[in-house]
């Protein structure tokens, strides 16, 4: 008979993605994440398998729970332009709240050359955020807010652009920049409608 657990994986998955964002994959000794997460080895081996695999979760997790959700105004049925001029004020304001930067991003800076698991996991972001801003777009270019000859796969290729860009200031704390280029990003994501 299999041995009840007496923690909860979740809850524990939340707290190995707490302290992979904020010391990486590499610095981040077994030993921290028992002490971290306060289960012992045989229960991080039987739950979640080796270091690695328990990256791995923790990573898919973030994807799923947090950047998703994050995205849900934008992947709607009838998202407006302001949905995207929101996002891009939203996340550029999250970053001061975000020392350790984007885990994802931190992921695939680390990871991405020597772990397919990890560019996966990247790409697949990446393949999300893409469709939400071309979903924001395709709408607005249907209801004639957006000209019918502007790329709306360009765009949002160099929206993406601008979503990494932000993610590297502020992990640099360049705040002041950050601020600078958004109001560059906002004035270009208003250039786009043709009701302007």
């Amino acid at each position: 008979m299999a041995r009840k657990k007496n923690f909860d994986p979740e809850a524990t998955l939340l707290l190995a993605v707490e302290l992979f964002w904020k010391k990486g994959y590499a610095n981040t000794s077994l030993n921290d994440l028992v002490e971290h997460l306060g289960i012992n080895r045989f229960s991080l081996y039987s739950t979640y398998g080796d270091k690695k695999n328990l990256y791995h979760q923790a990573l898919n997790y973030y994807i799923d729970n947090v950047s998703t959700p994050a995205l849900a105004q934008l992947l709607a049925a009838d998202p407006e332009l302001d949905d995207l001029q929101n996002y891009f004020s939203y996340f550029a304001k999250l970053q001061s709240s975000q020392t350790s930067g984007c885990f994802v991003q931190n992921a695939i800076l680390e990871l991405s050359l020597i772990d397919d698991t990890v560019s996966e996991a990247g790409n697949r972001l990446y393949s999300l955020i893409l469709k939400a801003i071309e979903n924001v777009l395709a709408n607005a270019q249907q209801k004639g807010q957006i000209g019918s000859e502007e790329n709306i796969k360009q765009i949002s290729q160099f929206l993406l652009l601008q979503i990494q860009g932000i993610r590297v200031l502020g992990k640099a704390k360049q705040y002041h920049v950050l601020d600078g280029a958004m109001q560059i990003i906002s004035l270009y994501i208003k250039s786009l409608s043709v009701t302007k």
